[in-house]
Formats: C-alpha cells, structure tokens, sequence
C-alpha cells in the first residue's frame, strides 16, 4: 500500500488562494464581456436595408452557386462612399459624398464586409430557436426563414382559418352590401371567443400580495404619487390589450367564403377529367390537396362526389400534404376526421402527410390530381439585379451583422434555380432580352425615363434606360450600378420539378394571385409585406423585417408560370379567369344575390386558375 503523502499547512493555503485567484480573473473576464455588452447599441435608423445594394464576388464561396460566365466580374475594391485615409488630394465631391451620406462600414470595403460572414441556408436555420446573426443567406433563404422556421416563423404561430358557422344563404341576401354585413357578423364569434379565453385566464391568475411599494403608495399623502400609481395599476390591468380575433392570424379563403359551391366546382371538375384522362373505370380517384386549412374544401368535395357518384366515392383517396405543422398537429387531432364524421363521410379515406412537399421523396405513380388552392403566394422568391452596362445577372444575398441589421449584397454567382429559372424564361414563350428591341420594350424604355407619370415598377429592370439609370447612380451612387431588383419564382420552379420526378401522372388545380395591392416599391414582380396590429392591416416597404411578424406575399405570373409548368413537365396547362372558371363549373345560381350581384364571382377579381 503506498503512503499518502502529508501536505504542509503553508502550501494548501497557496494553492487554495491560486484556484482562487484564477476564479476571481474569470470572473473580472465574465464582467468585462458583460459591461460591453450591456452597452446600448444605436441602430443607425437613416439607412433602410434596402438603401444599398453592394456589388460583391461570391466566387470563394462553397453554396448553392453555378458559375454563368467564363468570366468572372470584380467588384470594385472600394465604395464610393467609403471613407478612406490613403488618397493624394483633396476632392471636395468625394468628400461631401463620404461624410454627407451614412455609409454603413467605416472604411472596410462592402467585399471585406462580405467575406467576413459565413453562408447559411433555411434548412440549416430550422435546427436554432433563434434568429440568425452574423450570417448571409440568399433572399430565397431569408424569406423561406421568416416564413417557415418551425420555433419563430411566420406561419409557426397558431392560426385560424375564418370559417361561417353556416354557409351563406345569398338567395335571400339583397346585395353585395348585406353579404359584407353578414361577413362582418360572423366575426363576433371569433371575438367571443376570445374575450371568453382571457376572462378565464385572468380568473385563474393568483391574487399577489401587496408590495412595499403599494404599502407606501397607499399611506402617503402626495396627490401626484397616488395618481401615478393608479395609472400604473391601470395599465397594468389592462396589458396585454384584449385583441380581436381579427389581430391574430385569421385567413379568409373563397373556400370558407362561398361554401360548399366553391368545393363543388372543383368536384365537377375533377370528377369529368377522372373519366376523360382513362383512369376510371380502372384506377382509384387519388386527390392530393397542399395545405388543407381545416378540411372545408376537402368536406365539400368528397359530400358531391358521394351524392352524385357513389361509385366514384367508394374508390376516392383524399390526401392532405401539410406545410405548417401547427396546422397540421390540429387537423390530426380534432379537425379533419371530426368534420369527415359530421358530414357523414368515411374518415378511413384521409391521409394527413406531414411534410413539406419540398422534402417529398417517394414516387406516386398513379394517376392523381394535386390541388394547390393560395399556396404559390407564399412561395419563397430570389432576387435578382442586373449590371446597368452590360445586363448580367446579379443574386441577391442577405447579411445579417452582428446587430441584427440587414443589408443586400449581389454577386454574378447564381445559385442552381435562379440561374435555370432564367435560362428557362428566355428559351420559352416570354423572354425578356428578346422583347427589349420590339416596340413594346422600347415603349417601355421610354415609359422608364418619364418620371412620376408611369408606375416603373410595372416595368421590367431590363427595359429601364440604361442610360437613365447610370446617370441616377453617379449622382447617388447607392446601389453599384445595378438596375432596380426583380423576384423570380425559383420555389416555384422547384416545386414544378418535384411535380415532374414524384408525381409523374399527376393533374395539377391550382389557384392564386396574380396580382397584390400595395407592393414594396423599387423592385418587379414585389411582394406584399403586412401585418395585423391593433385589428389594422399595415404594409410595410420591405421584405427584410424581423423575421416572423410579417407575411411576405407574392403574386404569380401565371403566364410565365404556365410556360415554366410546360418546359419542366412537358404537360399543357390552361389558364383562366376566376370568373371564367367559376362560371364553367360552379352553380352561380346558387350565389346569386336578390339583386343579381354574385360575390362569388364578383370577388377575387385579382385570382387566376391554371390547371393541367
């Protein structure tokens, strides 16, 4: 057995005041990073994100990138505006323009600024509960993250879909204003509701007792403090304001709007090209539906389908495919088989996937409608600038510093979508470098360079004057010589080429937006960016917001849309009004109001179908 070996008293006391000394260096350490920290930052409120666009070199980078040009462009080594030490001279423009202007990097370049970020993708940001920071990411990215992120996306919060207690009896309305005064009753039970959810809340809170504070309050004589604390205690009563159901999220689809005829044209309509394309008598009637809402549009089909083919009911498969998993936790739950059990339907004849159709990787290979009823609106877009000079693509990328600021940077580099997207659009039936030398786009060009009279947004950044834009950025060099931005549909494009290898004998039934109100200006085909506050609907500028309090919208170009469909799929598909579709396949009689108005054909002006 070995001896244990006695310390001297003397040494046990260094050590122990050497551990000890080094726990007191942690903690200064630990104090100092906290004294910098808690240091408030300023956010220079001057410069909106999308102030600058910076021309930058993405060619380091290992992402999603495809190289478009044997030639790499450089961006420049300096800003323009970039306050620099090392010149000779004294130039009294530069000078005005450096120390005038609110240049966001001091004296980095916007490429050192740039490299200095890692890339990062939505995917990757789903795995964090927290929003990103010193990152950059393609817009596509960003938009994708804002939206989806399962811990503070957009559509991660509990949603509501307005749904009337009973459809609609438009026979015995008088007009479109009496079908808006029923629309507007039938909110108050929403805010019931509510009203009842919070009364029980605040009934369950435990009575605290008093402070010090209050003890003090309630025995002082001064007016002045007695007043303050009851505005206090008001306050306090009465935070968080008791909202209408309206302020949260609450959709309106002409689903739930004009039941059960909205879903009985589309019952019509499949069930007639169910017996045209050959599947039936042999195949089942397989219906995928992507993103179900509360399974109205589902009810509505399968009660047409059971009433008038029976035959056709009794071999029917309805599947849900469901990007939000709030929504899809309360199909699975209560939803779904519970209205399927209310109307008298077989509930063994849903299925509920939950997945995002992007990470589909099974092949269907029977024949199946997919309907797609509003879900391209909240596609995730790229953004894409041009060289005024020479007219090459730019992607634009998103860098989030070390604040949480957001700014926009552009690189010749096009990641794999975006770069196919275009080659696709000027290989097909609407090419834009086609178009610029026929009438219509010089017509354009001109309309670019009158100001105030035309709505240069409508036109595309290609047919701007280049000579225009220029001279507008030797003036206020803030965006790198590049034109004004243009989103493009690379989700779109993705989701048509899981069409094409998933489900190969699929029919699509899609609708949605082809054009929005109120888009955020300086860019082509922008989206609408809004949110609920208060029971108001407020639009917003830009797409780069504090991720998860915005709905981030787009209208599709279903003329393009159509052409891509048929270039990736090799299927015809058909574009229509929603008028022109409804009144095909729909029982307008059946909405027609007292005075002859039908809403259901009166609304949704701005809608489109496309089917294949």
């Amino acid at each position: 057995m070995l001896p244990i070996r006695s310390v001297p008293p003397q040494a046990g006391r260094t050590s122990r005041q050497f551990r000890r000394s080094l726990f007191n260096q942690k903690d200064a350490i630990k104090k100092l990073k906290n004294s910098s920290n808690d240091e408030p930052f300023h956010h220079e409120y001057s410069v909106r994100p999308d102030t600058y666009a910076f021309k930058v070199s993405a060619a380091n980078e290992r992402t999603r990138l495809v190289d478009t040009a044997n030639i790499k462009a450089e961006a420049p080594t300096t800003h323009p505006l970039q306050k620099t030490s090392g010149e000779e001279g004294f130039n009294l423009i530069k000078f005005i323009y450096r120390y005038s202007t609110n240049y966001p990097f001091g004296d980095k370049s916007p490429q050192q600024v740039y490299n200095e970020y890692p890339s990062t993708t939505s995917s990757k940001l789903a795995r964090s509960k927290y929003r990103p920071k010193k990152v950059k990411m393609l817009a596509s990215d960003f938009i994708e993250d804002s939206l989806y992120n399962p811990h503070y996306g957009y559509f991660s919060k509990e949603v509501e879909i307005f749904h009337p207690e009973k459809p609609f009896d438009y026979n015995n309305i008088n007009d479109i204003d009496d079908f808006m005064d029923s629309w507007q009753q039938a909110y108050r039970k929403y805010d019931d509701l509510l009203l009842k959810s919070l009364f029980k809340k605040q009934s369950a809170l435990p009575v605290a007792a008093p402070n010090k504070l209050d003890t003090a309050v309630a025995t002082t004589t001064s007016k002045l403090a007695q007043r303050a604390h009851s505005l206090q205690m008001e306050e306090a009563l009465n935070d968080p304001k008791p909202k209408s159901r309206r302020s949260l999220q609450l959709w309106h689809t002409p689903t739930e709007l004009f039941q059960p005829y909205y879903g009985e044209a589309l019952a019509r309509y499949l069930l007639v090209n169910y017996k045209l394309n050959g599947a039936y008598p042999y195949q089942d009637l397989i219906i995928y539906e992507m993103g179900g809402g509360n399974g109205t549009l589902m009810c509505n089909i399968l009660d047409y389908i059971k009433k008038h083919q029976p035959d056709v009911y009794n071999r029917t498969q309805y599947k849900i495919i469901e990007i939000s998993s709030q929504l899809a936790e309360k199909q699975l739950e209560s939803a779904m088989k519970s209205k399927l059990i209310q109307h008298g339907l077989d509930t063994s004849k849903l299925e509920i996937v939950n997945k995002s159709i992007f990470e589909w990787d099974r092949v269907v290979e029977e024949p199946c409608f997919f309907i797609a009823l509003e879900v391209f609106d909240n596609f995730a877009h790229d953004l894409i600038r041009y060289d005024n000079v020479t007219g090459e693509p730019h992607e634009g990328q998103v860098l989030v510093d070390q604040h949480g600021d957001f700014y926009e940077f552009f690189t010749p580099q096009l990641s794999y979508y975006s770069n196919a997207f275009l080659q696709l659009r000027e290989n097909g039936e609407f090419p834009v470098l086609g178009s610029a030398s026929t009438l219509h786009g010089r017509v354009n060009t001109l309309k670019s360079t009158i100001p105030f009279l035309t709505d240069k947004d409508l036109i595309h950044p290609l047919h701007h004057s280049s000579a225009k834009l220029r001279w507008q950025n030797s003036l206020l060099p803030f965006k790198d010589n590049l034109t004004p931005g243009e989103f493009i549909p690379t989700r779109l494009l993705q989701f048509f080429q899981i069409l094409k290898h998933k489900f190969p004998n699929h029919s699509l039934v899609c609708s949605d937006f082809h054009s929005l109100p109120k888009n955020i200006g300086g860019y082509y085909n922008a989206p609408v960016v809004q949110t609920v506050l208060q029971d108001k609907m407020v639009d917003v500028s830009t797409y780069m917001c504090y991720q998860g309090y915005f709905d981030i919208m787009f209208p599709t170009d279903f003329d393009v849309a159509s052409d891509l469909y048929k270039q990736v799929t090799g299927k015809i598909a058909k574009v229509d009004s929603h008028r022109d579709f409804l009144e095909l396949w729909a029982d307008v009689e059946s909405t027609r109001t007292k005075k002859g108005e039908n809403p259901m054909l009166d609304f949704y002006e701005n809608v489109s179908f496309m089917v294949s």
